[in-house]
C-alpha cells in the first residue's frame, strides 16, 4: 500500500514537472470582464473586449481593445498583444452581439465556443444590441466609475425591475438545441449614455428573426417564468378623451399549460392566475367599493387574455415557440419530438386562454 502511494506521488510530480507551464504573475494578467462581437463578414467578425485596470493610479478605470478576426482564440491573441498582458476569460460576465451579427446566424457558433471554454462561466449573461456592439464597450459613462461593474451589475436580476429578461450561455444553448422551445435573449440599446432593455430578440435555430417589444416582452414573461415580474403597469381607454392607468406592485403569477393530447387536432389551454397590490390608480372608479375593484381585475383579466392572445398569433405566424407550449404532446410521443412536428401542431392548435387576477388594496388610492 505504501508502495503504491510512493508511485503515485512520484508520477504526479514528473506529469506536472513535464508541462512546462508556467503560470504568469497576477500583474501581467488581463481579466476580461466584457466581450462585443460585430459583424464584418461571412467569415471576419470585430471582437472588442474591456480589461478593468487594476493600478489605482492608472487614468481610466476600464482599456478597450478591437481586432477583427476569424477565430475568437486568435482574437485574444491579438488583444494580448496589444494590451502586453495575458487576457483570460475567467472573469467574462457578460457578452454582447450586433444586431447584424445574430441575424447572420454566426452568435450561436461563438456561443457554443465560449460555453465549451473551462475558464468561462455558463451564468454569463448575454443581450443583442441595436446598431454597434463595439459602441456599447467604447462609450463614455460619465457618472459610473467602473464601466465593468455598470454592465454586470445592470445584467443582475433586482426585485424592482420591471421588465428582466436576462439569458445566461447556459439557456442559450439548452434553448438552442431544444426541439419544443426557441431562444430570446434581451435586446439593448445605447441611448443618452445609458444602456436599455427595449425587448427581446427572438431566435429560430441559429438566426434573430424577430424584436418583441418590452411590453410583448412582459406578455412572455408572463407565459415563461413564475413571479419573474415585480411591477405591472396597465393602461386603458375608459372614454373618448381619457385613459384609465393601474399599478400592480409585488406580482405573483404563474401561468399553467394543459392540452387535449390531441395530435390531429391539438388543442392547448393556458391557465394565469395573478395576484397583486394596487399600489396606484389614476381613473374614475370608486375603489372603496367591492364592485369598483371586481371590474378592475375583470378589466385585467380581459386585457391579458387579449394580449396574450395576440402573441400567440404572433408565435404561430414566426414559427417559434419561447414558451414551451407543446411539452404535454412531448411526453406523449414515442418518436423522436423535432421541431417540424412542433411546428405543424403550433400551426394548427386552438388556443383556449382563462385569466384571474386577485388585486389587494393596501387602504387609500390615489384617483
Amino acid at each position: 500500500m505504501k508502495k503504491s502511494i510512493i508511485c503515485i506521488l512520484v508520477s504526479s510530480l514528473t506529469l506536472s514537472g513535464c508541462t512546462g507551464v508556467k503560470q504568469p504573475p497576477l500583474e501581467e494578467i488581463g481579466l476580461i470582464t466584457v466581450l462585443a462581437f460585430d459583424y464584418v463578414d461571412n467569415n471576419k467578425m470585430k471582437m472588442t473586449a474591456i480589461i478593468p485596470q487594476t493600478d489605482p493610479e492608472a487614468e481610466k478605470h476600464t482599456q478597450q481593445y478591437s481586432v477583427e478576426t476569424d477565430l475568437i482564440e486568435k482574437g485574444l491573441v491579438e488583444i494580448s498583444s496589444k494590451s502586453d498582458l495575458t487576457v483570460t476569460l475567467k472573469q467574462l460576465r457578460v457578452v454582447f452581439f450586433s444586431e447584424e451579427f445574430a441575424e447572420s446566424g454566426q452568435m450561436r457558433e461563438v456561443v457554443k465556443h465560449l460555453y465549451n471554454d473551462a475558464n468561462v462561466r455558463t451564468l454569463t449573461n448575454l443581450a443583442v444590441v441595436k446598431d454597434s456592439a463595439e459602441a456599447v464597450l467604447t462609450s463614455e459613462y460619465p457618472d459610473k466609475q467602473s464601466m465593468s461593474k455598470y454592465i454586470n451589475s445592470f445584467f443582475q436580476h433586482r426585485q424592482v425591475t420591471v421588465y428582466s429578461p436576462m439569458i445566461t450561455l447556459h439557456d442559450f444553448i439548452h434553448n438552442s438545441y431544444n426541439p419544443l422551445i426557441d431562444g430570446l435573449v434581451p435586446y439593448v440599446e445605447l441611448k443618452e449614455g445609458f444602456i436599455k432593455i427595449n425587448g427581446v430578440s427572438a431566435f429560430k435555430e441559429e438566426e434573430m428573426i424577430h424584436v418583441f417589444s418590452e411590453d410583448e416582452g412582459i406578455i412572455i414573461q408572463i407565459l415563461q417564468k413564475p413571479d419573474a415580474l415585480s411591477i405591472l403597469v396597465f393602461t386603458q381607454d375608459i372614454g373618448d378623451s381619457k385613459k384609465e392607468k393601474v399599478s400592480l406592485k409585488f406580482v405573483k403569477h404563474k401561468a399553467k399549460i394543459t392540452s387535449n393530447h390531441d395530435f390531429e387536432s391539438p388543442k392547448v389551454k393556458i391557465s394565469i392566475k395573478l395576484e397583486g397590490t394596487l399600489s396606484e390608480y389614476d381613473g374614475e372608479r370608486d375603489l372603496n367599493d367591492k364592485k369598483g375593484l371586481a371590474s378592475i381585475e375583470k378589466d385585467i383579466n380581459k386585457k391579458i387574455e387579449d394580449e396574450v392572445r395576440e402573441m400567440l398569433e404572433k408565435f404561430r405566424e414566426l414559427s417559434i415557440d419561447p414558451v414551451g407550449l407543446f411539452e404535454t404532446f412531448r411526453m406523449r410521443y414515442k418518436k423522436d419530438f423535432s421541431r417540424d412536428l412542433r411546428d405543424e401542431l403550433l400551426s394548427k392548435a386552438e388556443f383556449d386562454i382563462e385569466v384571474k387576477t386577485n388585486v389587494e388594496t393596501t387602504g387609500t388610492i390615489k384617483k
